[in-house]
């Protein structure tokens, strides 16, 4: 005999598992205590709640889970049995135990842990230790991605995090220079909140978001430095969490692709079902992203090619269709909410990076009215409570440094010469 859940579509299972509040059944199984067992750093068993004489094995590949039960086996969406693992990593994370000593950050240079504490940087912001790598020599502070930086890492996830709020770059450095003293311009918050949320997103989408089977996928248009440019999303239908955002000047295929390649980076999961509107590259490029050979279990009105590609696109034909694009719709409202009290980007760059940074602080920082949580909580990533871009930043900042062309670059209108 299986548990219930194992037998269930990857729709049914969503279904039967929405988040009506914040107790779900991943969460029951971690408050239990004696349900998860650590077998190693990357294997944990996990008892069945419906058959307490079973337990399945779940393994970590980095950001890649497996689970040994029947629903994982023959769907390969997340399950429960995951879930109520990656949330006990979360919250051992989140609570270091009281009166250990935080350990030293790698070495910068060759990012060895083997480093020791060799005095204090006193720096305008307040002092910052300092460590010396004894594999390689190096010398080095322990602010990471916060180096060259007057002000302190709290200052900047604060910036962040009333900027993301509503508050205007002008009114964030009026705020710091009369609570805190600390005489920076509108300019630097605007840097900071450009770079800082580039930086977010790329420790969000390394962390591998669980995802149900349908995705959402839209543009819109909004204004930089005077010319309308198109803002694509791709959003998953159960967590509402945001896989992918992107700026371009033109809707061609190219274009049209890129959001989803995206998103396939920032997910091991792959949908049953991608909703788009009307628009005529979107068959293309779903096709050509997310498509592959076809097998007898899928939908038959979603195979072509004489029977033998399958591509999850599907066309909405109106919002008010059983099936519509609402969430998206409503997502892209959100982000106007923030947008609009801009006025307009001024550059193609500078406005990615301030999308990156919303759709950090939509995942993991803001609560969702209809979850209870946040999306990234619903999607495996547990946020926990606290000052959550503080915590966003210090793991991110931990991530080697390293110069890679964005998606972007490759698409129309997105030369960093002429951004």
């Amino acid at each position: 005999m299986t548990d219930a859940s194992d037998m269930m579509s990857p729709t049914e299972w969503w279904t039967h598992h929405k988040w009506s509040d914040q107790r779900t059944p991943a969460l029951a199984i971690v408050a239990r205590g004696d349900q998860i067992r650590e077998l190693s750093a990357t294997t944990y068993s996990v008892r069945s709640q419906s058959h307490p004489e079973r337990a399945y094995s779940v393994t970590s590949a980095g950001a890649r889970w497996e689970c040994g039960c029947d629903f994982f086996q023959a769907t390969r969406f997340t399950c429960i049995h995951i879930l109520a693992v990656r949330y006990k990593i979360g919250f051992e994370d989140s609570a270091p135990a009281s009166g250990t000593v935080a350990p030293a950050v790698p070495c910068a240079s060759c990012r060895s842990a083997s480093v020791v504490r060799c005095g204090v940087r006193h720096n305008k912001s307040g002092d910052v230790p300092t460590y010396l790598c004894n594999d390689c020599g190096a010398r080095f502070s322990g602010r990471e991605g916060f180096h060259n930086r007057r002000s302190d890492p709290d200052k900047i996830a604060l910036a962040l995090d009333l900027y993301f709020r509503g508050m205007s770059v002008r009114k964030i450095a009026e705020h710091l220079r009369q609570v805190y003293s600390l005489e920076i311009s509108h300019v630097t918050v605007y840097r900071w909140v450009a770079h800082y949320g580039r930086l977010a997103a790329n420790w969000m989408d390394a962390q591998g978001a669980r995802t149900s089977d349908r995705w959402h996928i839209d543009e819109t248009v909004v204004n930089v430095g005077g010319e309308n440019l198109y803002l694509w999303n791709v959003l998953d239908h159960e967590s509402r969490f945001a896989l992918a955002t992107h700026i371009s000047r033109g809707r061609d295929l190219t274009n049209t692709r890129v959001p989803i390649h995206k998103a396939k980076r920032a997910t091991p999961d792959r949908p049953a079902d991608v909703l788009t509107d009307g628009m005529n590259t979107y068959p293309a490029a779903v096709s050509k992203e997310l498509g592959r050979r076809a097998t007898p279990f899928d939908d038959p009105k979603l195979v072509h090619g004489h029977g033998s590609w399958f591509s999850p696109h599907r066309r909405v034909p109106s919002i008010r269709a059983k099936e519509s694009n609402n969430r998206i719709e409503r997502f892209h409202g959100t982000e106007k909410e923030r947008t609009k009290v801009m006025r307009a980007f001024k550059t193609k760059k500078g406005a990615s990076g301030l999308m990156e940074g919303f759709r950090v602080h939509y995942n993991l920082v803001k609560d969702h009215q209809t979850l209870g949580m946040t999306p990234g909580e619903a999607a495996g990533m547990p946020t926990g409570d606290g000052f959550r871009w503080r915590r966003i930043l210090t793991k991110a900042a931990t991530l080697p440094r390293k110069v890679t062309p964005e998606s972007g670059d490759q698409s129309e209108g997105s030369n960093p010469a002429n951004p």
